[in-house]
């Protein structure tokens, strides 16, 4: 029963497990590793159609310093014009005014030559952005009244870094812009509903996962210059989609992407080649939905099972084979058909189940030993056996089943000894036969009765070897005595023993009889039979001498009779020399360090490194960083930035000082009922005095049972240790959150933290309403943040 729980257990946990750990940043990084590499032998032959203008290091030195003149790009459309090319993309945000307006009207006549595409610049929530595109800041109209399309060209890297993902449709519910790449392929895709999306919501529709067609310079490039000059021919441009984009280092975005080796950039052209290239050709990395995603990570998991379960021997095999198998699933699935399948999660849930099915089979063995070698040294002493010294009583428990099998080991070698000692000095003939008659030892007595003209000689040391091996019931049946009535032999023997009755005699007219007694172990095969040859040559002669003088005697002379007095049983034997020191495995012990201390370590040393910190992105990067937690208690965190905040530099050291704002945070969401929500608000306040400056004010609030005058100086001024007494009014429920309030390390690190930044922390709180905790750091040096 307790094998079966056992094993449900794994079935159900371990795929809930891996479920979970296949979202952690270490398994996805490695995921991320496995697909980079499929990704880069399932690359595809760059397009001829594609052709990129690049504004490379040797346009650079021809034409000066970038950036250059908008009449410079005229006249590079202006001699494009005459080849008739399918498209160009002009990769360059045209948002401001140039100082010449001229410059500005001879690009946008120069636009209306031929089918031009530009791209939309993402902006921040607080830019100013125009009402038909929203969350872009778009070209300047004149621009985009001459362009054939405008989308956006953003992409969307993933947690590490590297970009494998462009959607195709991103922005607000019912503003959702195309990719600028799919009004130059013509394959734009409808929006998809999305019900549940407010009008705040960004949106992103239709992933398109990228297949690259190599590393840098995959695509055929001509430099700016060269075409600006005339020096590329007509023929080489004509029908083409031309990509003008900057290539030469520093210059335009650089974009970490799985083919450009490893930690590498490619240039943002060169990755809209790419993604161009694909949704002419219809390419796309698949990804199986969530129900497929977790049966691909659960189904091998259960087979294993399974094949353990009937086949538990085979345990290494079956865990090695089925992650094989898993990952030349998962590459024949990218490179034979653009299908990714994550492997890492699958490959280490069975290397996990392998070690819980090892450990588990060992330490069965383990109790079973143990419980077996308790019983075998409780087993009391024999009639020759000496007391063994009893050892102290070891310190560690762990030593008791040890020295237990150490003793019944002694034991049983002990009584070997003995038992060898005594069969060989014993006068009469003995033999171990096996279940089939196989003599497997014998003593002295028996060598030298057998040996008379049947066995070779050797010396007494070597004698009983030679024994072994040999059919007992084909030894001795040419020294068979034929019956005195002259019976013939017996055909309805089921076994070799009762073929053994009679007299037998060797020849040197030595006489004896053989009588055989069974030991049995748990299993048939395992019965052992001891045979016994008491010799009968001395009574066979006082026979013959009884009766030659029989008229001489007035009585019978009573034949001699030899009893056997000890029969030996023998237990099979359930442990070897090799297993004494592996009886029980130490339990594994773990110790995990709390990130609080190494926090407030950090907080309270003199390490800070101060800089020019954009305060709004400190808070909002706060938020992200507990928007899962909040997730899991069913509590909304509500981000408020006042106007003239949101814009604010603060030198601070901003990785500590949004360490500190995440615990405020964590704590107030720790500590709010499900379905209410915690307010994180930014402000600014005036300096007072005439030497007092402005201060950013950072409060966040939460809903919950609130606190009293006494609790709130236990929490701002308490030593770190005192747990903060409960609310008498708060719900029983309540109660139980607020009186657990603890002083811990997550709050000294916020003291520390606003101590080290000269700031003030404080708090106010109303018993069942809520509890806010505020932060003043001064604005020394504070300056707004100017969009360009």
């Amino acid at each position: 029963m307790r094998l079966l729980i056992e094993r449900l257990l794994m079935a159900l946990l371990l795929p809930l497990a891996m479920l979970g750990l296949a979202q952690r940043p270490g398994l996805l990084q490695m995921d991320a590793y496995i697909h980079d590499r499929l990704l880069i032998l399932a690359s595809h032959r760059a397009s001829p159609d594609i052709l990129i203008i690049a504004i490379d290091e040797h346009s650079l030195r021809e034409l000066g310093r970038w950036p250059w003149s908008r009449e410079t790009h005229a006249r590079l459309l202006e001699g494009l014009a005459p080849a008739a090319p399918r498209g160009v993309l002009l990769d360059l945000f045209l948002t401001e005014p140039s100082a010449d307006p001229r410059e500005d009207a001879r690009l946008a006549q120069a636009m209306g030559l031929l089918p031009v595409y530009l791209p939309l610049l993402h902006a921040s929530p607080l830019a100013f952005t125009s009402h038909e595109w929203p969350g872009f800041l778009p070209p300047l109209p004149d621009f985009a009244a001459q362009a054939r399309g405008v989308g956006h060209a953003g992409l969307a890297p993933d947690t590490d870094g590297v970009a494998r993902t462009l959607y195709l449709l991103e922005g607000y519910p019912a503003h959702l812009q195309p990719y600028v790449g799919t009004l130059m392929a013509q394959r734009i895709p409808q929006p998809a509903p999305a019900p549940e999306a407010t009008s705040t919501d960004w949106l992103r529709q239709s992933p398109l996962r990228l297949l690259f067609a190599g590393p840098r310079g995959s695509y055929r490039t001509v430099p700016y210059v060269s075409v600006l000059r005339g020096e590329v021919p007509a023929e080489l441009l004509r029908d083409k989609l031309l990509l003008v984009g900057a290539t030469a280092p520093g210059l335009g975005d650089q974009t970490l992407t799985p083919n450009a080796s490893i930690r590498g950039v490619l240039p943002g052209v060169e990755v809209h080649a790419n993604a161009i290239d694909n949704l002419m050709h219809g390419r796309n990395v698949s990804v199986s939905p969530p129900l497929w995603h977790a049966a691909w990570t659960v189904v091998p998991l259960w087979i294993a099972l399974w094949l353990l379960v009937r086949r538990g021997r085979y345990a290494l095999p079956i865990a090695v084979g089925l992650a094989s198998t898993c990952l030349l699933i998962s590459g024949i699935a990218m490179l034979a058909c653009h299908y990714w399948l994550p492997p890492v999660a699958p490959m280490l849930g069975l290397a996990i189940l392998y070690l819980l099915w090892s450990w588990r089979r060992l330490e069965s063995q383990f109790v079973y030993l143990r419980r077996r070698a308790q019983v075998l040294d409780a087993l009391p002493g024999g009639t020759f056996e000496v007391m063994p010294v009893r050892a102290p009583a070891p310190a560690d428990p762990t030593e008791h089943p040890k020295q237990a099998l150490d003793r019944a080991i002694a034991r049983l070698r002990r009584m070997q000894q003995l038992m060898d000692k005594a069969m060989q000095a014993m006068p009469v003939a003995m033999l171990i036969c096996d279940e089939e008659g196989r003599i497997g030892s014998g003593n002295a007595a028996a060598f030298r009765l057998l040996s008379s003209g049947t066995l070779p000689s050797h010396g007494d040391d070597d004698a009983p070897a030679v024994l072994r091996g040999v059919l007992l019931p084909e030894l001795i049946a040419p020294l068979a005595v034929p019956p005195a009535n002259g019976a013939p032999p017996r055909t309805d023997a089921t076994h070799w023993t009762d073929l053994l009755h009679g007299e037998y005699v060797t020849s040197d007219a030595r006489v004896f009889r053989l009588e055989a007694a069974a030991f049995s172990g748990d299993a048939p095969e395992d019965r052992g039979w001891v045979v016994m040859l008491p010799e009968l040559t001395a009574e066979r002669e006082a026979q013959r001498q009884r009766d030659e003088w029989r008229q001489f005697l007035s009585h019978d002379l009573r034949s001699p009779q030899v009893t056997i007095l000890s029969i030996l049983s023998m237990h099979e034997a359930t442990a070897d020399a090799g297993l004494r020191t592996a009886i029980r495995r130490e339990a594994e012990r773990t110790l995990a360090l709390a990130e609080g201390f190494m926090d407030f370590a950090l907080a309270e040393s003199d390490d800070y490194r101060f800089a020019d910190t954009h305060i709004g992105a400190v808070l909002l990067d706060a938020k992200d960083q507990v928007w899962h937690y909040a997730q899991t208690h069913g509590v909304r965190v509500e981000a408020r930035l006042d106007d003239d905040a949101g814009d604010t530099i603060l030198r601070a050291d901003g990785a500590l000082l949004t360490r500190a704002i995440v615990n405020l945070l964590n704590n107030a969401i720790r500590h709010s009922p499900s379905g209410r929500s915690v307010e994180l608000r930014m402000s600014l306040e005036p300096g007072t005095g005439s030497a007092g400056a402005a201060r950013v004010r950072i409060s966040v609030g939460d809903q919950g049972s609130g606190m009293t005058s006494d609790q709130l100086d236990a929490l701002i001024h308490a030593p770190r240790g005192r747990r903060v007494p409960a609310t008498p009014e708060a719900a029983p429920s309540e109660t139980k959150s607020a009186g657990t309030r603890r002083m811990g390390l997550g709050f000294s690190v916020v003291r520390a933290v606003v101590q080290k930044h000269h700031g003030t922390l404080g708090a106010s709180s109303t018993p069942g309403v809520g509890t806010t905790v505020w932060l003043l750091l001064p604005l020394t040096d504070s300056r707004p943040i100017t969009s360009t």
